[in-house]
């Protein structure tokens, strides 16, 4: 399970949703031996892991019912304001030994110098996850369900970053079991920058897909001989031929346009993409005898790229998005996938996939209908 923040971890739900749809027989997404989460994909794989099923955080995500583990905004991030007002306090009590700073090194007194220098106090994230990991820790509080990596259903990996080395960590399965899995969530979905760093024992952590993306060679090493895995984050291919980013005069346009965050994320998911497609070839050269299967987005379909990581208000969308996408992806390789899955003693059918299913099921609240969420009537197969 990848990242990709609020929007990916929605699409992926929605791609698990599909995909349990496709499977008539077999392992389905509660069944398999062996969960990896990265990033926000970690709290799905640890919510899978201890036997939560892809219906129930489905029905949580549409507001059916609670089902204990509801997510709001607040669960997920906080503002530190008191680091900003910290950054200031300490900028200006640092003024007069910036200065001399400056002058010693014989450059100038500009003030991009003293902005270059003051740059080391600003804090090392604008948001807290610490929330997360209280509403993770909570949810796997609850009867049947663990926070302990030694005591979980189905063996668990969760992957962060430590900061100073560089290195790799693997929580759970192959790695470190006994940091509570929270924690290891906590660690996991720091998003640099916009996440300060984890610290778990005097080691500060960042996300998962810092130091790679797929971490393929973890299910590798329980021998395993299909590996799923769903990535959210590929980067959008701006042709306007064929995609409109619309500006805010409502013409399609150039990602540039869209000022620095939409060049910030494409190009994050240019060097995610990357990244993962050169380790899933060093993978299939090394393990010619495991399937690997890739679900994700299309290049050309700009939805989640419009939404952005951290959208929490377009939830639903990101999820029925990725239960389309998803349902795209089985039709256009169905004969490959079928073959593949046989392998692995699992039938597949396109039978039971349906367009927009969730959009057919979202909750309106009385009163209010959000622009687009539109229930359909239509329930046929999708095509």
């Amino acid at each position: 399970m990848g990242g990709g923040g609020i929007t990916g971890a929605m699409y992926e739900l929605g791609a698990l949703s599909a995909m349990d749809d496709f499977i008539v027989s077999g392992r389905k997404s509660g069944a398999f031996d062996l969960y990896v989460g990265i990033s926000a994909g970690s709290i799905l794989a640890a919510f899978l892991a201890n036997g939560i099923t892809v219906s129930e955080m489905c029905s949580a995500v549409l507001g059916e019912k609670d089902q204990g583990f509801l997510l709001r905004r607040e669960d997920i991030y906080e503002l530190r304001i008191a680091n900003m007002f910290r950054f200031l306090g300490r900028s200006l009590r640092s003024l007069g030994s910036v200065i001399r700073h400056i002058k010693k090194s014989g450059q100038s007194v500009t003030f991009l110098n003293i902005l270059a220098v003051l740059q080391q106090f600003l804090p090392a994230g604008f948001f807290s996850n610490a929330n997360l990991e209280r509403y993770v820790a909570q949810t796997l509080s609850g009867e049947g369900r663990t926070n302990d990596f030694r005591a979980v259903r189905k063996p668990l990996a969760i992957v962060a970053t430590e900061v100073d080395t560089a290195e790799r960590w693997i929580f759970g399965e192959g790695g470190r079991k006994d940091i509570p899995i929270s924690k290891a969530i906590q660690a996991s979905t720091a998003i640099p920058v916009f996440f300060e760093p984890v610290l778990i024992e005097e080691r500060y952590f960042v996300d998962g897909a810092a130091e790679r993306v797929g971490h393929l060679d973890i299910p590798a090493a329980m021998g395993a001989d299909l590996i799923v895995m769903i990535n959210p984050i590929v980067p959008i291919y701006n042709d306007r031929s064929v995609v409109c980013i619309p500006t805010i005069g409502g013409q399609c346009g150039s990602l540039t346009e869209r000022g620095v965050t939409a060049i910030a994320e494409q190009t994050f998911r240019i060097n995610s993409r990357v990244k993962l497609e050169l380790g899933a070839l060093l993978f299939r050269a090394d393990h010619p005898g495991t399937d690997l299967l890739m679900i994700e987005p299309s290049p050309a379909e700009s939805s989640l790229f419009l939404y952005g990581s951290m959208n929490f208000a377009e939830r639903v969308h990101s999820l029925n998005y990725g239960y389309n996408s998803s349902v795209h992806y089985f039709i256009e390789n169905f004969d490959l996938l079928q073959e593949c899955f046989a392998r692995h003693g699992m039938e597949v059918s396109l039978e039971r996939l349906a367009a927009d299913r969730f959009l057919q099921q979202a909750v309106i609240p009385a009163g209010r209908r959000r622009f687009g969420l539109k229930r359909q009537q239509s329930t046929a197969p999708a095509r």
